[in-house]
């Protein structure tokens, strides 16, 4: 096996007839280590921003919701019945009742309408996970009177740390021409990347919120947070059997965001086409480039074959040379990519519009599998395509060969 090794090593890069030939050799190296680095590339650069926008979503918005299907409210009693069953099930983390209301915010001059979520300290670090998201002031010490803003809303209204402001409820102004305002302090701010939720959510205590809201006998509904958010699917048929006594409506965060979700799966696979078509391209040249040298060589082969090497360990000298390209090749395209994919990682060479991408840079996945197929996909591609100028050639006698030498 050494001996074919050395053999493919030495006609590769030894000098040709043809001079072109060794340039070709090179450029194929280098068209399949690009095509190999775009792949690997564009799959880490996928996953990575797939998994940080499922991650955000799933975080700021809750794993599952379980709300009244016949009501805008499920009644405390019946919310406590629900928890027990909740938190009987060993899938679930945790699991909080919330209230979810529209109002008005005004501080000074400014005005905005806002979305406010009223739950408790430890919702909004087990199921909002609003640490992750912080960017001011603290959210372990809520008081009554405490708030928390959306980074857009507090910009809006120019309202920093310690700032007060008037919540207004907008159902009472509406539907009873009263003005009912509730004082807060501006505790934390948060920015989640996502434009809408930055600048529509507002975070109050739970009782808070019942008593503002005139609600103190029920709550929109209970929120819960899972071990395995990916896996939600799966688990919401089981919450069905075991809540199929409660009149409720389960929603995952995937059943909340199934559009965005849905682009996720399938924005990459355009441009994995292309880089597919890319990386054949280059495996063609790489396949020519096999075929040149052989054919230049095949009085060689001959020689071999009068010196007693039979056909299969001709064919096996030809077949190793493309292996050795394409392996060559795919070693530097792995390097490339990991040189590209480090530095996104670390320096964030390329930044996005959080307006739209919800993220301010490219995220990174270092997606193993895809170090790996990529490469033995390019390296088998190669050999299979190899294999007919190698049976060619080895099936040629060495009289027929050497008979113009």
């Amino acid at each position: 096996m050494f001996r074919h090794v050395s053999i493919a090593f030495r006609q590769l890069f030894s000098k040709h007839s043809f001079g072109f030939v060794y340039i070709t050799s090179v450029l194929g190296v280098l068209g399949l280590a690009i095509g190999i680095a775009s792949l690997i590339i564009i799959s880490c650069v996928s996953d990575g921003f797939s998994n940080l926008v499922n991650t955000k979503l799933s975080s700021i918005d809750g794993h599952f919701r379980i709300t009244s299907y016949y009501n805008d409210s499920i009644s405390i009693p019946d919310a406590n019945n629900i928890m027990d069953v909740l938190n009987s099930n060993p899938q679930l983390k945790s699991s909080y009742l919330y209230t979810e209301n529209h109002a008005m915010i005004k501080s000074k001059n400014l005005s905005e309408g806002v979305i406010v979520y009223g739950c408790s300290d430890s919702a909004l670090t087990n199921i909002f996970n609003l640490d992750d998201f912080l960017i001011a002031g603290s959210i372990s010490n809520i008081n009554s009177t405490s708030a928390v803003l959306g980074s857009s809303l507090a910009t809006n209204l120019d309202l920093k740390i310690g700032d007060e402001f008037y919540l207004f409820n907008i159902e009472d102004i509406v539907k009873q021409n009263k003005i009912n305002a509730l004082k807060l302090n501006l505790n934390a701010i948060i920015d989640t990347d996502f434009s809408e939720y930055d600048r529509l959510l507002a975070f109050i205590p739970f009782a808070t919120s019942q008593v503002f809201f005139s609600d103190s006998l029920s709550a929109t509904g209970i929120i819960s947070s899972v071990y395995s958010p990916m896996e939600v699917d799966v688990l919401e048929n089981s919450l069905f059997e075991s809540l199929h006594e409660f009149p409720v409506y389960i929603t995952s965060w995937k059943d909340r965001h199934r559009s965005i979700i849905s682009w996720l799966n399938i924005y990459d696979i355009p441009i994995k086409l292309i880089m597919m078509l890319i990386v054949l391209v280059s495996i063609f040249n790489l396949t020519a480039t096999i075929w040149m040298v052989s054919f230049e060589r095949k009085s060689e082969y001959g020689i071999l074959k009068a010196m007693g090497f039979m056909k299969h360990e001709v064919k096996n000298i030809i077949l190793t040379q493309s292996v050795l390209l394409s392996a060559i090749g795919s070693c530097f395209g792995i390097a490339f990519a990991l040189i590209a994919l480090i530095g996104q990682h670390y320096f964030h060479w390329i930044s996005l519009s959080s307006d739209i991408y919800f993220m301010n840079y490219l995220p990174v996945s270092f997606n193993i599998a895809s170090f790996l197929f990529y490469p033995l996909f390019g390296i088998l591609l190669s050999l299979m395509i190899t294999f007919y100028p190698a049976y060619k050639i080895s099936n040629y006698s060495p009289a027929s060969v050497l008979m113009y030498e």
